[in-house]
């Protein structure tokens, strides 16, 4: 017999003799060798069964799908907060430039018929069409203004940012906010032929902004004084936040 090479011969019960090394071998010693050995070989290197790859991937592809759907809800509430914030500086813009020119000025949506992304910009002509030159600014991707009566909640955004009894105030026909010579908001008027914008009469916008891929909504308002204010809706109370 061979134990890691070298040769065995039996020498009676207290054990077995080594020829390569010449000494003897106690049985019990060698019985422990045989059985650590035999152990090791009846014990194979055990890798991952197939239920348990079946698990990994299973959990890697949910925690995945968390992780973009984190990522898109938060790029499409950048998105919205970013031209609502660009619509609200455009305001600002033609306030500022209808005081500059002792003048009215409107600010209108449309829709690029190159690009077909919509944009709102300031109608300096009064043509009521975009003319290259008016300052404009695109909507992000996926946002788009809506129509007043699509806005969700009107009560409660017209409670928090108007004073109680001047609800009666908001222009709900108009294109959009007009502001005039005094840069405060107004309501044209036609009269013998000539249009003016008389601040007198208080007026009030609020133009609405959506996200249409996450259904999110963000107003923007103007109040008879002139203060431009942005405002986020919470779904799950069904009111209206300032941002600003």
């Amino acid at each position: 017999m061979s134990l890691d090479g070298h040769e065995m011969k039996v020498a009676g019960r207290q054990g077995r003799i080594c020829q390569a090394c010449n000494h003897m071998i106690p049985e019990h010693q060698h019985g422990k060798r045989e059985v650590r050995r035999t152990n090791d070989r009846a014990r194979p290197d055990r890798g991952f069964s197939l239920l348990e790859l079946l698990i990994v991937i299973a959990i890697m592809f949910i925690t995945s799908t968390m992780l973009i759907m984190n990522i898109q809800n938060a790029t499409r509430s950048v998105r919205l907060n970013e031209s609502g914030t660009m619509y609200a500086n455009l305001l600002q813009q033609a306030r500022i430039r209808a005081v500059r020119d002792d003048n009215y000025y409107s600010v209108l949506t449309a829709i690029d018929p190159n690009t077909s992304v919509p944009f709102a910009y300031v109608d300096i002509q009064q043509s009521g069409s975009y003319v290259v030159g008016d300052p404009r600014m695109d909507f992000a991707s996926g946002v788009a203004p809506q129509a007043y009566s699509s806005g969700p909640a009107l009560s409660n955004l017209i409670a928090r940012f108007l004073p109680t009894g001047t609800s009666s105030t908001v222009n709900t026909t108009a294109a959009g906010p007009v502001f005039g010579p005094r840069g405060l908001p107004c309501k044209p008027t036609t009269s013998g032929g000539y249009t003016t914008c008389p601040f007198l009469t208080p007026t009030s916008y609020i133009t609405f902004v959506q996200n249409i891929q996450s259904a999110k909504w963000e107003a923007v308002t103007v109040t008879p004084a002139g203060r431009i204010r942005q405002w986020v809706y919470d779904e799950s109370t069904s009111s209206w936040s300032p941002m600003n």
